[in-house]
C-alpha cells in the first residue's frame, strides 16, 4: 500500500443547525496530485478548511503520518506543513511582492527596523525555488501592477517559503486565469509534486483534473461518494458521482427559437486601446455570444454598454432609440442588466442578506403603493430567485459572504433574471460552477429568450458558446474580427478568428 501522509476521517461539520460534511473522509501520499470535485456546496472547500485551519471540525479525525494531530487554527496546520493557495487571493496590492510574501515575517536590523537588503535576498531566494516559473516576477515591484496569474505565484511564494511544507492545497487555482497563466501553473504544480509534497486541487473544471491529477475524490451534498485513480475513470463517471445521475449539459437545454426584433444596438464603440469602432447588434430572442483571448477587449466593452466605465465615442440604441448610457442606473432603467466578471468585488454585498441581495436590482417588484417593502412580496420573490437555481443555504437571511463561491454566483445570476430585464449581459457566467449549475444557468438564459428576452454571454469556455449562442462575435486585441452565425461551428472555426486582428 502507497504512503499516506495526511488523512481525514468521519469528518463532520454544521453551521446553524445545517450539516454541510457528513463523515467525510480523504487521503493524500506524498508526491501526489489529488482533486476534489463535486457540485457548488458538496463540502469540497469546507474540507479543505478544516484541513488548513480556517475552520474546525464538529468530530472525526485528522492524522499526519499516523498520528493523530489536532488542527483548530491555521496556525496549527502550518506547524505540521499544511497550507493553502486560496480561491479568494490575499494581497496588499500597495505592498511589494517581496513584502506579501513575508508579510508575517519581516527581517529586521538589530536597530528593529526593517531589513530591505535581506527581504528581497530572501525573495529572490524563494522565487529561485519556483524556477521558470516565477522567472519573470520583480519581487521589488508593487503588487498592485501584476496580473492575477503573478498574485497567484505570490500566494504559493508565501507557501513554499516555509521549509516544512508536506500539503500544499490549491481552491479553484485557475478562475481568473488566462491559458498561458494555467500552462504555468501546471508546470509549478508538476514540479512541486515531483519533490514529493502533496498537492490538493479543488476544481469544477473536469479537463483540467485530468491533465494535472493522479486521484480524484467524490463529494455530494456534504458526502464524500469515492475515490478513483484518474487513469481509470472517466469524465461521464465523475460527472454521475457527483449529480447522481448521466448529464449533457446542452442536449439537455430546452429552447425554442423566436429570433424578433432588434433590443439593442452599439455603434462604432470606442474605449483608449482596450477597444475601437466595435459594433454589435442583438434581437429578442437571441444569445449573442462574445469570444476572445484574454486582452480581447470583451469585458470592457460590455462594462462601456452598462455605464460603468466612460467611453470615448459610440451610440447605443435601445429598442431603435438612441439612449446616453453614463452609469449603471441609466442602464437598467433602460432594461439592460449585467452579471459582472467579478462576483464579489461588483455582483454581490457580501455582508448583506441573500433576501437583500435578491430584491436590490427591483425594487418595483417587492414594495407596495407607498413605497415600502412589502414582507410578502419579498418573501414569495426571493424564494423564486432562490429556487431557479437550487441555492444551497440556511435561508433568506443568510449572510452572502457565507455560502460557497459557486452559490455566490448563482445569487448573482438569479438576481438579474428576476430583474425582468429586456437584455441581460452575462460575462463568464459559469466560471467557477459546478456541471449541475451550468445547465441550470443555461436553461434560465435559455427561459429569457423564449420570454421575448435577449442574452449577450462572454465567455472563455469554447464548447458553452458553440453549445448555448445563436450568433458568436470573436474579438482580438480590441477589435471585432468575425460575426459567425452558429450554424455546424467547430472550435477550429471561431478560435482561429480570435488571433487575427
Amino acid at each position: 500500500m502507497s504512503e499516506i501522509i495526511l488523512k481525514a476521517e468521519n469528518i463532520v461539520k454544521s453551521f446553524f443547525g445545517n450539516r454541510v460534511l457528513d463523515h467525510v473522509q480523504i487521503e493524500l501520499q506524498p508526491g501526489k496530485v489529488h482533486a476534489l470535485c463535486g457540485e457548488n456546496g458538496a463540502g469540497k472547500s469546507t474540507l479543505l478548511k478544516i484541513i488548513t485551519g480556517l475552520y474546525t471540525k464538529d468530530s472525526g479525525t485528522i492524522y499526519m503520518d499516523g498520528k493523530e494531530i489536532t488542527v483548530n487554527s491555521v496556525a496549527d496546520a502550518k506547524k505540521y506543513g499544511i497550507y493553502v493557495v486560496p480561491q479568494e487571493m490575499q494581497i496588499f496590492w500597495n505592498l511589494s511582492v517581496a513584502e506579501n510574501i513575508f508579510l508575517n515575517d519581516i527581517p529586521m536590523t538589530r536597530l528593529g527596523i526593517m531589513d530591505w537588503k535581506r527581504l528581497y535576498k530572501n525573495a529572490e531566494q524563494i522565487k529561485a525555488k519556483l524556477g521558470q516559473a516565477a522567472a519573470k516576477i520583480n519581487v521589488r515591484a508593487k503588487a498592485g501592477s501584476l496580473s492575477m496569474g503573478a498574485w497567484q505565484m505570490i500566494e504559493i511564494m508565501r507557501a513554499v517559503a516555509a521549509e516544512n511544507v508536506r500539503v500544499l492545497a490549491f481552491d479553484e487555482p485557475t478562475s481568473s486565469l488566462s491559458e498561458s497563466e494555467v500552462e504555468v501553473l501546471f508546470d509549478l504544480i508538476r514540479q512541486l509534486r515531483d519533490r514529493g509534497i502533496a498537492i490538493v486541487y479543488v476544481s469544477h473544471k473536469l479537463k483540467e483534473i485530468f491533465a494535472i491529477c493522479d486521484q480524484v475524490s467524490v463529494f455530494r451534498d456534504g458526502r464524500y461518494i469515492g475515490t478513483r485513480d484518474i487513469e481509470n475513470t472517466s469524465s461521464n463517471e465523475l460527472v454521475s458521482m457527483m449529480i447522481g445521475r448521466n448529464l449533457n449539459l446542452f442536449d439537455g437545454v430546452k429552447r425554442e427559437k423566436h429570433i424578433g426584433e432588434e433590443l439593442l444596438r452599439a455603434e462604432n464603440y470606442s474605449h483608449g486601446n482596450a477597444y475601437r469602432n466595435v459594433s454589435l447588434q442583438v434581437r429578442s430572442g437571441e444569445i449573442l455570444g462574445l469570444y476572445g483571448l484574454v486582452g480581447a477587449g470583451r469585458t470592457e466593452l460590455i462594462r462601456g454598454i452598462f455605464g460603468l466605465d466612460k467611453i470615448d465615442s459610440g451610440k447605443l440604441f435601445v429598442k431603435g432609440k438612441q439612449v446616453k448610457i453614463k452609469n449603471p442606473q441609466d442602464a437598467i432603467r433602460c432594461g439592460i442588466g449585467l452579471v459582472p466578471e467579478d462576483r464579489r468585488g461588483e455582483g454581490l454585498m457580501l455582508n448583506a442578506s441573500l433576501k437583500w441581495n435578491l430584491s436590490m436590482a427591483n425594487l418595483a417588484a417587492v414594495v407596495d403603493k407607498l413605497g415600502n417593502i412589502h414582507k410578502k412580496k419579498e418573501n414569495a420573490y426571493v424564494n423564486r430567485g432562490m429556487e431557479i437555481f437550487s441555492v444551497k443555504s440556511t435561508g433568506p437571511n443568510q449572510k452572502a459572504s457565507a455560502l460557497s463561491g459557486g452559490n455566490q454566483q448563482k445569487i448573482v445570476m438569479a438576481k438579474w433574471v428576476l430583474a425582468d430585464c429586456d437584455v441581460l449581459i452575462v460575462d463568464e457566467p459559469t466560471r467557477g460552477v459546478d456541471v449541475g449549475a451550468k445547465a441550470e444557468m443555461y436553461q434560465a438564459m435559455s427561459d429569457l429568450t423564449a420570454q421575448g428576452k435577449a442574452v449577450i454571454m462572454v465567455s472563455s469556455e469554447l464548447p458553452e458558446i458553440l453549445g448555448i449562442c445563436d450568433r458568436i462575435m470573436v474579438m482580438c486585441e480590441g477589435q471585432v474580427t468575425a460575426q459567425l452565425k452558429n450554424e455546424d461551428l467547430t472550435e477550429e472555426d471561431v478560435i482561429r478568428y480570435a488571433f487575427s486582428a
